[in-house]
């Protein structure tokens, strides 16, 4: 009797080593993991989010799960390391600050896969597969919206043509937006004036409005909040003083809309990337074994990657003239009628003098 209870007492410690070992092969399903430092942002993190709620409603066979990091990033290679010992059959992940942690776990795993969403080049590891968008064309129609609606006869407009622009911090990924937005303004008018200020951060949502508050009430009536989570700041700001405001990434406009209807109408447009579209195609791809691993890609405007909200609020709040001087900007940057430069071939002087051109 005794040996038959050690004897299935080793057969069930063996079981549960190989469950330990591969618990995803006697499922049959295919895995994704989402590592980002949060969620709630209102904007870039929370439309990855929707990405991989697209990938668990519409890709068959495909379970997902989201791993909150924080924001310290001392801990963020451990988080990599972790989800790379679970064996998901994919990992995602994005940006200019999680990235280097991100490949040195993946040169470390080089079965692992993994997929950035949101960076600008390329990894040159053959088991990761990157996206871009092309943040300069996104700034551009923000920047084309801004200088016709300024002066227009929109109901929150002034005669001043003098718009602002918010950005989470000093940096090319920041400025491409920035460098954008004002080439799109300038396509629309081009003596018009863009005060440029920085956060120092994207979590800092009181400082971004204290800097809102102060471009507002310097005669500005639309501003590029360009900020992350503390974009929110912007519009908070936006809201108090009954301003225009232009959100980044997502459609925050919808994402205000059910729960606070009057910060969404104040948000005329959105500069948005494809973010949740991408994530869903890449992974299902992934699964089908069709992902080029080891390429880079970027989407712009022609490859659908890119654009600008036209929801409830844009059609309400821009005249006809307004929408009008828009769709031709945007109609001149799909036909390849305007070639906009990019922050990321500018050095930090280039960048200074660019924006000091513009100064009010």
């Amino acid at each position: 009797m005794k040996k038959i209870i050690v004897l299935m007492a080793t057969m069930a410690m063996v079981i549960g080593l190989m469950a330990g070992c591969s618990k995803k092969a006697g499922s049959g399903e295919f895995s994704a993991a989402l590592l980002i430092p949060y969620q709630g942002d209102q904007s870039f993190y929370d439309l990855a989010v929707e990405g991989m709620k697209q990938v668990e409603k519409n890709a068959k066979g495909v379970t997902t799960k989201i791993i909150e990091i924080g924001t310290d990033e001392s801990k963020w290679k451990s988080y990599f390391i972790d989800a790379a010992e679970e064996g998901y059959d994919v990992i995602l992940s994005c940006n200019w600050q999680i990235t280097p942690y991100m490949n040195e776990v993946a040169a470390e795993y080089p079965e692992q896969k993994f997929i950035n969403f949101d960076i600008e080049t390329a990894s040159e590891l053959d088991n990761v597969y990157s996206m871009f968008y092309s943040t300069n064309e996104i700034g551009f129609l923000c920047g084309a919206v801004a200088a016709a609606s300024t002066t227009s006869t929109m109901e929150l407009a002034d005669e001043n043509a003098t718009i602002g622009f918010i950005g989470g911090m000093d940096i090319p990924g920041i400025n491409d937006f920035m460098v954008g937005y004002v080439e799109g303004a300038k396509y629309v008018n081009p003596d018009i004036k863009v005060a440029v200020s920085y956060v120092g951060g994207f979590q800092d949502v009181a400082t971004a409005k204290e800097i809102a508050l102060n471009q507002y009430k310097s005669g500005i009536d639309v501003i590029f909040a360009c900020a992350g989570n503390a974009g929110n700041g912007v519009i908070d700001a936006a809201n108090e003083l009954n301003k225009y405001v232009i959100g980044v990434d997502s459609d925050q406009a919808m994402l205000y809309a059910k729960t606070d209807e009057a910060k969404a109408s104040k948000i005329i447009t959105s500069g948005f990337k494809t973010i949740d579209q991408t994530i869903l195609s890449s992974v299902e791809k992934a699964q089908k074994g069709e992902l080029e691993w080891g390429t880079h890609v970027q989407y712009g405007i022609k490859e659908n990657g890119i654009g600008i909200a036209r929801n409830e609020f844009y059609n309400k709040a821009l005249t006809d003239d307004v929408k009008a001087k828009v769709d031709d900007a945007e109609k001149a940057l799909k036909d390849g009628k305007v070639t906009i430069p990019t922050a990321f071939d500018m050095d930090e002087k280039a960048v200074r003098d660019f924006r000091e051109s513009v100064q009010p």
